[in-house]
């Protein structure tokens, strides 16, 4: 009897421990869950949106803004008259009132979203009239104050107020703040309770961001190239302007551009072209703005000097293969800076062969082409190279005039601003600052040197050479009265599946000012322009507008002083007509006139000829004759 005894109470007292685990359980380890899902079943919540913070330009301009909107909720367990709310809405907001109807009359759910982005006003008039059942949320609606500008680098958010691309997604989780919500008591079947208090969550606001943009360089930038892409029946234009002490950038644009409050979301492809940054994503071959960075490593390295001479023929035999320089006739003997003014391809082939091919390869390392340069933006682009193992002497000499290796527009002027800067490479950037609405700055960006490049010797060098370029060279269409400005031209050839796309082109420009002490920097590249495609035709006349309405801007007053001795700053030879003319004929009209010439295609007699006759050019510009191919 007494082991029976035993036997149930320790049964009892298993059961009761047992029982006590439970409680525990219950009420310590999941307590907080189970006291949740409880508050869930006969509360009701409304979202409430966070206000997105704001995003300014460098000098306080807004370029992007939120608005308190209204999104109208209805809790169908709540409507007594549905027929009476579904008119009353639909009355307000233009909605049909027989899918609103189907809305309000639906079974199963708490609450039903109606419409978005409602005005105060409206609300205001459909609570007039009737309140029983609906509801109303506080959100935001996002304003770009300026349409269109800056469309590439701001980007645009979904219609739940999440950055989709650009800076909008980048900075999201700052931008966008933490919503609030609206809490009502209710019945099972999801009435409201006769006076149940309601629980307000406040929302946090998001975070306002000022970028290192101008808005009104920007502005210019944005209406100079889109002129250019039309004027040119371009595929795209590009333009960037950078601080090249900094690695501030003041302005970026890419024409087209779309409408950031009307975005086009019904051609998802066509949407992800207009909203791609090519300038910081799309890797290309830079052609003879390149060569900036050629000259810059044989500086450095020792392997060359202002005073170094080349011989050009018009060509040079690599392993068998004959690589041209664009002046087929040769341009003979030339200094260095010659060289660079002239774009001689023999001269870049002679520096690259001198660099060879591992040091080539560590100073692409050096300038982080390869890398990148943790640019505050999704989707940075790297160099495209071929294995250092596979790269033939051949491919390493069209490398060394800008061919055979693919860069991105953003990594060629950065490593070209590390060259002329002091040979600082710094780390680009678009947000100076993140702060609360009470003004508390949180995020304050500090200029980052990344690497150091080259010596401030070989920078000085640089600089006097590319402001020879400018002032009478290749570059010449981008000079402005009373400014030192120093640069590079560039005339890229397409590829396409592995050979030359007949008649694409790219025409490329990168400048600065002032020459001697460098603050603006910046690279036009035209894609793909109809009739004239070289780099100083094209892209040099753009950067020049674009350096004047920077001076403009900045207040950077001329100096007339800067004239003397300078060539004439505007075309003055007249191009004469060659079409129907002998090879003979032709050269000998055109040298004469103080222009050259360059042959494309072969046959006796000249079919067409860029530039147009009758059009004005500058001493020693050059004339392409399309030769009629018998």
């Amino acid at each position: 009897m007494q082991k029976r005894i035993l036997a149930i109470l320790l049964l009892v007292l298993f059961f009761f421990v047992l029982l006590i685990a439970r409680l525990f359980y219950l009420q310590v380890v999941v307590g907080v869950k189970l006291e949740a899902k409880a508050l869930s079943q006969w509360l009701r919540d409304v979202p409430t949106q966070a206000t997105r913070g704001t995003i300014t330009d460098r000098y306080g301009a807004v370029l992007a803004s939120s608005e308190t909107s209204f999104t109208i909720y209805v809790r169908p367990a709540s409507v007594i008259s549905p027929e009476k709310v579904a008119s009353v809405i639909a009355k307000n907001t233009a909605l049909d009132e027989s899918e609103v109807l189907e809305k309000v009359n639906k079974k199963g759910v708490s609450e039903i979203e109606i419409a978005k982005n409602i005005s105060h006003e409206v609300m205001q008039s459909i609570l007039k009239e009737y309140e029983e059942g609906i509801i109303f949320a506080q959100n935001s609606t996002r304003n770009y104050t300026y349409d269109s500008l800056a469309s590439r680098v701001l980007g645009f958010i979904d219609a739940d107020g999440n950055g989709q691309t650009g800076l909008e997604a980048y900075y999201n989780k700052y931008l966008k703040g933490v919503n609030g919500v609206s809490l009502v008591e209710s019945n099972l079947k999801g009435q409201t309770l006769e006076n149940s208090p309601t629980y307000y969550i406040d929302p946090i606001d998001g975070l306002n961001i000022e970028l290192t943009l101008d808005f009104k360089i920007q502005q210019a930038v944005e209406n100079i190239i889109l002129n250019a892409y039309n004027d040119n029946g371009a595929k795209n234009a590009s333009c960037i302007v950078m601080d090249p002490s900094t690695g501030e950038i003041l302005a970026l644009a890419t024409a087209p551009y779309f409408n950031l409050n009307e975005v086009p979301r019904d051609d998802v492809g066509a949407l992800m072209d207009l909203s791609r940054n090519i300038i910081i994503s799309d890797a290309y071959e830079p052609g003879s703005t390149f060569k900036i960075l050629t000259t810059a490593i044989a500086l450095n390295e020792g392997l060359t000097s202002e005073h170094d001479y080349f011989y050009c023929s018009g060509f040079r035999v690599v392993n068998g293969v004959k690589i041209n320089c664009h002046r087929r006739s040769g341009h003979g003997s030339q200094s260095l800076g010659q060289g660079l003014s002239n774009s001689c391809n023999c001269v870049f082939m002679e520096l690259a062969r001198r660099i060879g091919l591992e040091r080539f390869y560590s100073y692409l390392e050096k300038f982080r082409l390869t890398e990148g340069f943790g640019l505050d933006f999704f989707g940075e682009g790297k160099a495209v190279t071929m294995p250092q193992s596979l790269v033939t002497d051949g491919d390493l000499f069209r490398m060394g005039f800008g061919q055979s290796i693919a860069v991105t527009q953003l990594g060629l002027i950065n490593s070209v601003a590390s060259c002329i800067n002091g040979g600082n490479l710094m780390q680009p950037y678009f947000a100076k600052k993140i702060y609360s609405n009470a003004g508390q700055i949180l995020y304050e960006k500090q200029s980052t040197v990344l690497n150091k490049t080259v010596s401030k010797e070989v920078s000085d060098t640089l600089n006097r050479l590319l402001f020879k370029v400018v002032d009478g060279g290749g570059g010449k269409r981008a000079m402005v009265a009373g400014h030192n400005i120093a640069g590079k031209t560039g005339t890229a050839q397409k590829y396409e599946n592995g050979a030359i796309a007949e008649g694409k082109y790219v025409a490329s420009f990168i400048g600065y000012a002032p020459a001697e002490n460098p603050k603006y920097l910046v690279l036009v590249t035209v894609d793909e322009p109809k009739g004239a495609y070289y780099g100083g035709v094209v892209s040099a006349p753009i950067a020049k507008n674009v350096f004047e309405k920077i001076f403009e801007i900045r207040e950077v007053e001329a100096n007339e002083n800067l004239e003397a001795g300078r060539k004439a700053l505007e075309a003055n030879i007249e191009v004469p007509n060659v079409i129907g003319k002998t090879l003979s004929q032709a050269s000998t009209m055109i040298t004469e006139s103080g222009l050259t010439y360059l042959t494309s295609g072969t046959g006796s007699k000249v079919k067409a000829q860029i530039a147009e006759p009758g059009s004005m050019a500058f001493s020693g510009d050059i004339v392409l004759l399309i030769m009629d191919e018998i």
